[in-house]
């Protein structure tokens, strides 16, 4: 009795610590996930093709090792010591590959990666990423190996150690993003993250002996014994469930991004939500009285409700601006507002996530119930799921969403899983089931169209009406375009009071606008860009602009005699949104020196082997994921390197929704890169340019008054009431002497540290911080200009 009882003992000692090892394994799977996306990002684009290159990899590697973990097992017999060296091998891997993926882009510029296309990036991305994510993928399945040995509990085990690894998952997700990113850095975080596979592979071999004396048993049986008795319907529902749960993840990160912004914070606030409902329905699947249920009959109900339930999200987020206003209304400290929205999201989301959590174990049970060979076969199964998720995903953004919407997508994924109930209809011993499945269907479909759709009109005025809030007045608006790109819901909106002017929105804020009724009215910040450059260099020949917006920074210097310019723009909606307003042209598209493209600008500039006499880089606001990758030292340094001698760079930082710390960041850095600095601040619309060069900046007035006296130039600047250079020199903000001082010892925002996208984080912590910037700049603005 005291051998089985201390048997008993020491096997749940073992349970507790595989818990753990999965709870920290799954945290560090996250980690690095979030920040392989990053890192990548910056060499081969943050476009949404590229961000889906490095996501497919990822779960490749992961499906990979799932699908050869039993085939390991097999030839070198000890689960528990590949495990352990799995974890090691992670985390050596991971540190090896920083210095690379941080200087990537550099070595990638030596290469034609732009002429080969997608292809030589995808062979990039799986070259450095395949030996971490194969070894990610087998932990799973070895653990599940090396922990459960009882034959009755199959069911329960899958799941309790499944949701242990998703709760480590929603760790990692939240703390990468909320902590670790913010105050110790890309670097830093993946440092914390290998640090726990450290901690996992010296905590196994401690406790090696105590950890494999329960398992030996069970794996000598599994190498001489192999099963066929496995149920490949199983293999269906993990298919369903793996290709529904990635696309709607997808789909659900594409709307509710709109609330929380397009940021890491947002990124990583709902991918926290999904696994977290995953995780609380695997700890369900652990109870007794659902893994006595029939697992046939419970896989068939099991997608009805979870078909129930995707349609109940869409129509749950098809509301969601309503319930978005009211929670408006109400007054609640800072805090309490804030997270009852992010409440409601998980809320309309749960169902559905809960029952992909619960589908999962489950259906690994029903696939092999036969102990001996259960490692194989999980990871095999595993596999299957993993490799759905890249097909969900991959139809999700490639195809689903780019060509129809998010609507359809929701709802096709809602049809699809329950279609694939009808596998079980012939199990489940209910009479007429066929034919009481095909009526449900029939209604399904019929309330689909009913109920509530996604709808974008809501969604960005919602936004909107939160903008208007703040500044006390709300106008009436007219919708001329509105359109679901790739990197948000691109809106062209004018106001009753002023019907000539179209606003420009991205996710609801504001990108550019453009007067239809007066082509002298451009916007002078953006007209400034392209102007200033020129005045400064007027024997300019080439340009890049990063970002076409509105096009008036392209058309400002088409205003002269550059030989070509070139623009590329991250978003193919913001160029339809603007052909609506010029018959379905650009304004540009007449001048043949204009050759606009649709890339991530980083990456073509990166790629180009041009050298330019001005580069104008005016990005979406600095917060947002992928702006914030080219408002940072390291992109500065980029621009110089593509600067002619003489060539100018022109800046764009906009004063509103950033703090003093994160524009004392962006200044840092900037003037670290160039030698020589100029700044402009616009009074009226509280945005700031900053021209760097190489060579010192001279502003020769006889010059600069002979480019402004061209017609079309004069034209704009008398609009704005701009004479000549001495009224545009109002305008002067801070040298660079005054820029340095200002910046104080501000950290420069680079790469590593997402200053500019993480600063939420660190705001409060920060001695007299705020968002005044605009009062902050006006505090020591100065006419310290040189001769």
């Amino acid at each position: 009795m005291k051998s089985k009882s201390k048997e008993g003992d020491n096997a749940t000692l073992v349970k507790w610590i595989v818990s753990l090892f999965l709870l920290l394994s799954g945290a560090s799977a996250l980690i690095y996930q979030v920040l392989w996306v990053r890192l990548l990002g910056l060499s081969i684009g943050s476009t949404t093709i590229s961000i889906s290159i490095v996501l497919a990899v990822f779960f490749l590697g992961l499906g990979a090792g799932s699908y050869f973990a039993g085939a390991i097992i097999k030839k070198f017999k000890n689960a528990l010591k590949i495990y352990l060296f799995a974890e090691a091998g992670i985390a050596l891997s991971a540190i090896v590959l920083l210095p690379i993926l941080l200087n990537l882009d550099y070595n990638l510029s030596l290469l034609p990666i732009v002429e080969a296309g997608l292809g030589l990036k995808f062979f990039v991305v799986t070259l450095l990423l395949f030996v971490p994510t194969f070894l990610i993928g087998t932990t799973f399945p070895l653990l599940v190996a090396v922990a459960i040995n009882n034959k009755k509990e199959i069911g329960s085990e899958l799941a309790h150690f499944y949701a242990f690894n998703s709760a480590g998952a929603v760790i990692g997700a939240l703390c990468s993003a909320i902590l670790f990113i913010p105050y110790f850095g890309l670097d830093g975080a993946l440092y914390i993250a290998a640090s726990l596979n450290i901690f996992i592979a010296l905590s196994g071999f401690v406790l090696y002996k105590t950890i494999n004396s329960s398992s030996n048993a069970i794996l000598e049986s599994s190498n001489t014994q192999e099963s066929k008795d496995v149920n490949n319907k199983a293999l269906v529902v993990l298919f369903v469930t793996g290709l529904s749960a990635m696309a709607t993840e997808i789909g659900w990160m594409k709307f509710l991004i709109v609330y929380t912004g397009n940021t890491i914070y947002g990124f990583s606030l709902i991918l926290s939500m999904f696994i977290a409902g995953v995780t609380i329905g695997s700890f369900a699947a652990k109870s007794r009285t659902l893994s006595n249920i029939n697992p046939e009959k419970f896989l068939f109900f099991g997608l009805i409700l979870l078909g129930v339930a995707l349609l109940g999200a869409r129509v749950g987020l098809g509301v969601f601006p309503e319930i978005y206003e009211q929670l408006n209304s109400w007054h609640f400290d800072a805090f309490v507002y804030r997270w009852s929205k992010y409440l409601a999201m998980f809320l309309i989301l749960l169902p559905s996530t809960l029952l992909f959590g619960l589908l999962f174990p489950i259906s690994l049970k029903y696939y092999s119930s036969n102990i001996a060979t259960l490692h194989a076969h999980v990871g095999r199964a595993y596999a299957v799921n993993i490799v759905a998720g890249i097909i969900g995903s991959i139809i999700a953004g490639f195809w689903i969403i780019p060509y129809f919407s998010t609507d359809i997508l929701l709802t096709a994924m809602a049809l699809l899983v329950l279609l694939s109930s009808f596998v079980f209809v012939k199990n489940i011993r209910i009479k007429r089931a066929t034919s009481i499945l095909t009526v449900f269907l029939v209604i399904f479909i019929g309330l689909s169209n009913y109920l509530a759709h996604i709808d974008y009109r809501a969604m960005v005025n919602i936004v909107q009406q939160r903008d208007f809030k703040i500044h006390s007045y709300s106008p009436k608006s007219t919708i001329h375009y509105l359109k679901e790109g790739q990197t948000g819901i691109i809106g062209l909106y004018s106001y009753d009071e002023k019907p000539c002017i179209m606003r420009l929105f991205n996710n609801g804020m504001n990108e550019s606008w453009v007067d239809v009724c007066n082509g002298d009215n451009l916007l002078l910040s953006e007209f400034l860009l392209g102007e200033i450059p020129l005045l400064l260099n007027p024997s300019a020949k080439k340009a890049f602009v990063i970002g076409y917006g509105g096009g008036i920074t392209v058309k400002a210097l088409s205003m002269s005699e550059l030989g070509s310019v070139d623009a590329v723009e991250l978003e193919p909606a913001v160029l339809d949104a603007i052909r609506t307003l010029y018959d379905n042209r650009l304004p540009t598209d007449n001048d043949k020196r204009v050759n606009v493209t649709i890339n991530d600008a980083r990456n073509t500039l990166l790629m180009s082997k041009e050298s330019y006499d001005i580069i104008v880089s005016q990005p979406s606001h600095p917060w947002l994921s992928g702006a914030s990758n080219i408002m940072n030292r390291d992109f500065f340094e980029i621009v110089k390197s593509r600067l002619s001698k003489n060539g100018i760079n022109a800046q764009w930082v906009p004063l509103y929704y950033i703090d003093i710390a994160t524009l004392k960041s962006i200044i840092k850095a900037y003037t670290d890169t160039f030698e020589y600095v100029v700044s402009f601040v616009n009074l009226s619309t509280r945005e700031f340019l900053m021209f760097g060069s190489k060579e010192p900046i001279v502003f020769n007035y006889e010059a600069m008054q002979k480019q402004m006296l061209r017609p079309d130039v004069s034209a704009v600047f008398k609009h704005h009431n701009i004479q000549n250079p001495e009224d545009l020199m109002n305008s002067f903000a801070l040298s660079r002497e005054k820029l340095v001082e200002i910046s104080g010892l501000a950290e420069a925002a680079t790469d590593k540290n997402l200053l500019t996208e993480t600063f939420k984080s660190r705001y409060e912590e920060i001695e007299g911080n705020s968002f005044d910037t605009f009062g902050f700049l006006k505090g020591h603005l100065s006419n310290d200009i040189a001769p």
